[in-house]
């Protein structure tokens, strides 16, 4: 090509677009304003309401491809772009003060295979040494250190602007206030709670909450620290910045070595790896991750090197020297059948779609839920529709996005009760419906289910399928007439699918549960609040029987007293009155005690053998040789010692299992004796004492 026809292309730009270059281009800036309008949204939904519509790699890719666009098309970039920002402007919310960051808070680029990571580290530089850590999923937090002291603890937000955050962040209990050395350092780190310390709060409250990291990003932003303090939050970090200069820190590893000398806590796991040995490695992690006692959507890779950092240097959105190997959530298209709106144990009411079969994560998947009202109209979900469904977190079936939409429209949830057809309601601001009839038939069927189930009663054979059928039978309606259901034994047999075993098994199952103590039997009874802690902080208290917990509730300053018992508050206090006041939960409970129920915490016999004398025992984790672990905490009783359900200065000790949670930091921090399960056994040994490890 001539050096004249490159000026006149060079020109070109200049001078008017014909009518088809111009179509061409409308047709593209349209094209990226709906991309940038459909990232918006997802954004809003990730950041603001917690609820993921599509998955992280669906997500990229419409990422990808507006940054794609844009590269093509730079004219038509809009300001308001959302690869301009990290994260999501609609993150800073309007009741914290707005702080802006003084270090890079960028989001990772994610790769969803083996050969994507390693032909990104072929090209960054495959000679260098990459540190692989989890990538815990939970909620960004920046901590800004001046001379050792925690000045301010800030959100994400948009990766420029973040909400500060300090007073209820300070309340969690593996965060240092003070470093060992008076330096200034700013700390990345992720916010998160354990699986057993979300099941055990959620079951506390109700089974309000979704999973650990919807709890988590809620809870950091609430708007009292005092309640913040309550709930089971910790805190990994994972990479720092020095304002006045890295001095002797060269490598990423040397960085993580002085956070962990000036107290703060690090994600375990974390190893500095070649490229010849990075699939090897990925591939452990992934068989391992499953057994993680935290939320885990992936694993982080960064070049160790702090310098090649500095001259890779980063995009206004993502650093190069770093990637994200996403754990990608399997999905599968197929066809909602059928929306059934299911009744809850508290009263509230999901949505839960029937589908066409699929295999996801090697089950069939023949239901999915559909969370609620709100999330069925964001997503156009209606019968007929054809939905990609994913397994969240490998466990909950969950309709992701609608592919093609129903024939009749977008699904609306009935006004009233499918079950006792009262009225639907919201309650406490919640978006969810609620039906408020404590004696609707549903809801009474799903608590007679939770009362069986091993967690709480432990009635053997008799599961949900089983109360199903006796509840549509009337046999059983409320939890009370479990203990009548001997007076149909003949009728049962003959039932098909049953039989003389299967109903001794269930009968023999119901007499065994008569002897269980106060501390199962009243958490047992799906009461509001009442759940295993706040009975085991009655007991320690000293309601020791249910007569003495509801001649408490009846006293003029029952919430008084109850709010000074440390471990409950106003809320618990509250609901422990109004249901133990309540007609029908008082009738319940005297039902339960005609029919022989012990509603008495149970003496633990004492033994001459008393090595935990003056000890006070907590336990947190699971174990091979206790099952359940009240077992082990049974020994300590009956050899002096005290159980006690949470960490504070009183505790003397605490034993630990696999998938330990807040408590053992806590526990590191306030300098408690900590035990595992072999030093445990090691002192029963030491003085003859027999321990079972048979496990239930």
């Amino acid at each position: 090509m001539s050096t004249p026809s490159k000026k006149k292309s060079l020109k070109q730009p200049d001078t008017k677009l014909s009518s088809k270059e111009s179509s061409k281009n409308d047709k593209i800036q349209e094209e990226m304003r709906v991309l940038e309008s459909e990232i918006r949204s997802h954004q809003y939904f990730y950041y603001l309401e917690n609820s993921a519509r599509i998955s992280d790699k669906e997500f990229d890719l419409l990422f990808t491809k507006l940054k794609k666009l844009e590269a093509k098309y730079p004219d038509l970039v809009s300001e308001q772009s959302p690869t301009k920002l990290v994260g999501s402007d609609i993150s800073v919310s309007s009741d914290f003060e707005k702080v802006k960051h003084k270090v890079p808070v960028l989001s990772l680029e994610n790769t969803y295979n083996t050969e994507e990571l390693l032909d990104w580290i072929q090209k960054t530089d495959p000679e260098q040494i990459y540190s692989v850590e989890w990538k815990i999923d939970g909620a960004s937090i920046v901590l800004y250190y001046e001379k050792g002291i925690l000045k301010r603890a800030v959100t994400r937000g948009t990766g420029g602007v973040g909400d500060d955050i300090t007073e209820n962040i300070k309340t969690i209990q593996n965060i240092p206030h003070e470093l060992k050395s008076k330096i200034d350092l700013y700390v990345r780190g992720e916010v998160f709670m354990t699986f057993e310390d979300f099941e055990q709060f959620n079951e506390d409250f109700g089974g309000k909450y979704a999973n650990p990291r919807n709890l988590t990003s809620g809870s950091i932003k609430h708007k009292y620290a005092s309640e913040v303090a309550k709930r089971p939050l910790q805190i990994y970090t994972y990479d720092a910045y020095f304002p006045n200069g890295r001095k002797n820190i060269q490598t990423h590893k040397q960085a993580l070595e002085l956070m962990k000398d000036e107290g703060l806590p690090l994600s375990p796991d974390t190893e500095f790896i070649s490229l010849k040995e990075m699939e090897k490695h990925i591939n452990r992690l992934k068989k391992k991750k499953d057994k993680m006692p935290f939320p885990i959507d992936g694993l982080v890779i960064k070049i160790n090197h702090l310098a090649l950092r500095d001259s890779l240097g980063e995009t206004s959105h993502s650093p190069r020297w770093a990637r994200a190997f996403k754990f990608d959530a399997m999905i599968q298209e197929s066809i909602i059948e059928e929306i059934i709106p299911q009744v809850g144990r508290t009263g509230k009411i999901t949505p839960r779609a029937r589908i066409k079969p699929v295999q996801l994560a090697g089950t069939t998947v023949s239901y999915a839920t559909l969370h609620n009202q709100d999330y069925i109209s964001q997503l156009g979900v209606g019968i007929g529709a054809k939905v990609k469904i994913s397994k969240r977190g490998e466990i909950i079936p969950a309709v992701e996005e609608v592919v093609e939409p129903g024939l009749n429209g977008v699904y609306l949830l009935p006004k009233k009760c499918p079950s006792c057809n009262s009225k639907l309601q919201k309650v406490d601001e919640s978006v969810d419906l609620f039906c408020i009839n404590l004696s609707c038939p549903e809801r009474m069927k799903h608590t007679i289910q939770f009362y069986c189930q091993k967690k709480q009663m432990d009635i053997d054979g008799l599961g949900e399928r089983q109360i199903e059928i006796f509840f549509d039978k009337k046999w059983i309606q409320k939890i009370p007439d479990l203990y009548n259901l001997q007076n149909y034994k003949d009728e049962m047999e003959a039932m098909e699918g049953f039989g003389e075993k299967s109903v001794a098994l269930i009968l023999n199952g119901i007499e065994k549960s008569k002897s269980k103590s106060l501390r199962t039997l009243l958490p047992s009874l799906g009461l509001n609040e009442l759940g295993h802690k706040v009975t085991e902080l009655l007991i320690e208290n000293g309601y020791e029987s249910i007569d003495s917990i509801i001649d408490l509730a009846k006293n003029n300053n029952a919430i008084e007293i109850l709010n000074s018992l440390h471990g409950i508050g106003p809320r618990t206090a509250e609901a422990i009155v109004k249901q133990l006041n309540d007609a029908s939960v008082l009738d319940m409970i005297g039902k339960l005690k005609k029919s022989g129920l012990n509603f008495q915490a149970e003496l633990v016999e004492k033994s001459d053998i008393r090595i935990f004398e003056n000890q006070s025992w907590c336990v947190t984790g699971s174990f091979e040789n206790f099952q359940p672990r009240d077992k082990a905490m049974d020994l300590i009783v009956r050899h002096g010692g005290r159980k006690v359900t949470s960490i504070s200065s009183k505790t003397t000790h605490l034993l630990y299992g696999e998938g330990a949670g807040s408590k053992l930091s806590k526990a590191e921090e306030l300098g408690i004796t900590i035990i595992n399960e072999k030093e445990f056994i090691d002192l029963l040994k030491k003085d003859n004492i027999p321990y079972s490890n048979e496990k239930e």
